[in-house]
């Protein structure tokens, strides 16, 4: 006897890909967790300190909160959204998947919309810093502000499109609303990583021709290459639109992680940067605090001459010395009692 329900293959499989990315969406939320625990241990002992970096760390203090929050948010009203599909609605027309691609949820649309303008304007901003000693540094500003303008305005539209009553019951997921800003919102991820990772490996070649291959992997490793780049963010956006081109039900599964991504990369940033391992505006180099700035051979100061003082001091010793006052003897005298028990300065009689 099988227990199976009577729906075909593709649709079991697309209600599989929607309880799975349910349930790795959870996991994720746990790294978010412990990301945001360990940004607030490292930022909250120096937002206490009146310093250059005061405010920069109350901002990041504040940002990381809210970042927290808005995944918290996304993860209970996906799981919400997967109670109703799975439990309370099983019965719908064409299953739990169908429910859930015809479904609108306002506050999870807003967390999600939300959480990728804030991964956003934080890639935008690590790159402006990463090209901050460069040539090119204002037309990087020009072009992060443009980008992130137009993803102000697609997010913005596509939440007010599906907020209202007939788009909520006709399905958020329809590709003529959401494809077109996830599009443009991918195109602004990968550019900014884009052009993060050439920078970085620009240096790391730097960094190598001069000190060493060794000291090229310190400063701009493939860790610090990810973590700068956002490319976790990138990578699940990938993940996600190329199987929704393809139309498989696999997209929907990396659509759940996709809402967590946006928030464990901007944290995993800011960590780098509250522990002062991150690339900063005031060097060309990714600093720590053992970190050089990296000049070519020509461009250290020389020395300047040191006049070389040397004091040689003679000490004068006194001994007994007859000769000016006897004349010199063709035969050596035999040492007397007198003298026998003198001795020179390197310990001989006399």
């Amino acid at each position: 006897m099988s227990y199976r329900p009577d729906e075909s293959n593709e649709q079991i499989y697309a209600e599989g890909a929607w309880l799975q990315g349910a349930i790795v969406t959870g996991v994720l939320y746990g790294v978010v967790i412990v990301l945001s625990a360990m940004c607030w241990r490292s930022l909250w002992p120096r937002a206490q300190l009146r310093g250059s970096a005061y405010k920069k760390n109350r901002f990041f203090l504040c940002y990381v909160t809210f970042l927290f929050v808005v995944g918290t948010i996304y993860v209970a009203f996906n799981a919400q959204i997967t109670q109703l599909g799975f439990i309370d609605n099983r019965l719908y027309p064409g299953g739990p998947g169908a429910y859930e691609e015809a479904t609108s949820s306002p506050p999870l649309n807003t967390a999600f919309v939300v959480s990728d303008w804030c991964a956003d304007l934080l890639m935008i901003w690590r790159c402006t810093v990463v090209y901050k000693d460069t040539r090119i540094y204002y037309m990087i500003v020009g072009l992060g502000s443009i980008l992130f303008l137009g993803a102000l305005v697609t997010g913005t539209l596509w939440l007010v499109i599906v907020s209202t009553p007939a788009q909520a019951a006709s399905g958020w997921m329809s590709f003529g609303l959401l494809f077109p800003y996830l599009c443009f919102s991918l195109t602004i991820n990968i550019f900014i990583s884009l052009l993060t990772v050439i920078r970085l490996l620009y240096h790391r070649h730097r960094i190598s021709k001069v000190l060493g291959l060794g000291h090229g992997a310190i400063y701009a490793s493939f860790a610090s290459i990810i973590i700068e780049s956002a490319a976790i963010y990138s990578i699940c956006s990938l993940l996600y639109l190329i199987p929704y081109t393809l139309s498989n039900p696999i997209a929907f599964a990396f659509m759940q992680l996709l809402g967590e991504a946006q928030v464990i990369a901007p944290l995993l940033i800011i960590y780098r940067v509250s522990e002062g391992k991150a690339w900063t505006n005031r060097s060309t180099t990714l600093m720590d605090e053992n970190s050089i700035r990296l000049r070519r051979p020509s461009e250290f100061p020389k020395p300047a001459p040191v006049p070389l003082n040397v004091e040689v001091s003679f000490h004068q010793e006194i001994t007994h010395d007859e000769s000016t006052h006897s004349p010199k003897s063709l035969y050596p005298k035999e040492p007397t009692e007198a003298h026998a028990n003198d001795a020179d300065v390197f310990g001989r009689a006399v």
